[in-house]
């Protein structure tokens, strides 16, 4: 029998329970019944949280980070701006405002600020925060919150990549989200894309650790079906749906990088190259190649875009 596990997490009374599905570092995976989605429990608290998001991310936890990206700053922005011609399909003209939740460095609102749009962010980390003020963006050193949300307005598009898997509450994110969405505006969701069918083949047939879980890091673990799911039932119409270049081709290859962050670099200089070419010479292609990924669950990150149905 499956063992069954129940957890109510104490700032909200909310229960858990669902499946466990693995197990590690003292946490267990659930296939929650009540969310909808896998995740970790027990779910950190918001102290913990806090400490980590405002205080240790980008010092101990990612202290490469910023450098990182500066080295692949060409392909971020090609990136970037390939997201904003997607958004410019489901927005009208005059209709331009977004609202980044999880900014980081800001690199993504400069695209924005640079292409013509009024772009605003949130951002806990003092660190990522002061970076982004050298490009002259609205930064707000803070969690996007019910708190906060009313005061900065209503925007067309509300865009958040790799956070949701952070927070130990994100139904109510994308509740709270969907409420400064303008009528008909547009949210973009970008997350790992786990416990996908390539990882299975790896985990089932190659020996592979399930080495997509990280506790400490990642609380919610998504997928392309649960994500739409969720978004369809908070009210929101899916519009798109896209696969990133799935990193598992490396490991099928067998270059593992698993725990290799040398090796792993150099994969991702490879994805970088092959998608940098495509964006300058076949983006279309490109996009049509990582929406057929979509439609069989495959893609490290899957990018999903719902409008809000009013």
């Amino acid at each position: 029998m499956p063992e069954i596990k129940h957890f109510v997490y104490p700032p909200t009374g909310v229960e858990h329970h669902g499946e466990v599905i693995d197990s590690k570092e003292g946490f267990d995976v659930i296939e929650c019944e009540i969310c909808g989605f896998k995740h970790i429990i027990p779910i950190p608290t918001p102290e913990e949280l806090d400490k980590l998001y405002k205080e240790e991310f980008y010092s101990t936890e990612k202290p490469k980070y910023f450098k990182d990206v500066e080295e692949d700053l060409e392909w971020w922005e090609m990136t970037y701006r390939n997201y904003y011609q997607l958004f410019e399909k489901y927005c009208p003209k005059g209709h331009r405002r977004l609202l980044e939740i999880g900014s980081g460095p800001g690199y993504f609102l400069k695209c924005g600020k640079e292409l013509g749009w009024e772009v605003l962010g949130f951002e806990p980390s003092k660190q990522a925060y002061e970076y982004s003020q050298k490009f002259g963006v609205k930064v707000i050193n803070d969690f996007f919150s019910e708190r906060n949300a009313d005061k900065c307005g209503k925007f067309d598009v509300i865009y958040m990549n790799t956070v949701i898997e952070h927070l130990p509450d994100p139904i109510s994110l994308i509740k709270t989200a969907k409420n400064v969405l303008k009528s008909n505006g547009i949210i973009c969701i970008i997350a790992p894309n786990d416990y996908n069918p390539l990882q299975k083949i790896l985990r089932e047939n190659l020996g592979y650790e399930p080495w997509w879980i990280v506790p400490r890091h990642h609380i919610n673990y998504f997928d392309f079906k649960s994500i739409k799911k969720l978004l369809e039932r908070l009210g929101f119409d899916i519009v798109e749906s896209m696969g990133t270049f799935p990193m598992e081709f490396f490991l099928l290859s067998g270059d593992n990088y698993v725990g290799n962050d040398e090796l792993g670099r150099k994969c991702h200089f490879k994805r970088k190259t092959f998608e940098v070419n495509m964006y300058k010479y076949g983006r279309e292609q490109l996009n049509m190649v990582y929406k057929s990924l979509a439609e069989n669950n495959i893609g490290r990150e899957f990018v999903v875009i719902g409008r809000k149905n009013d």
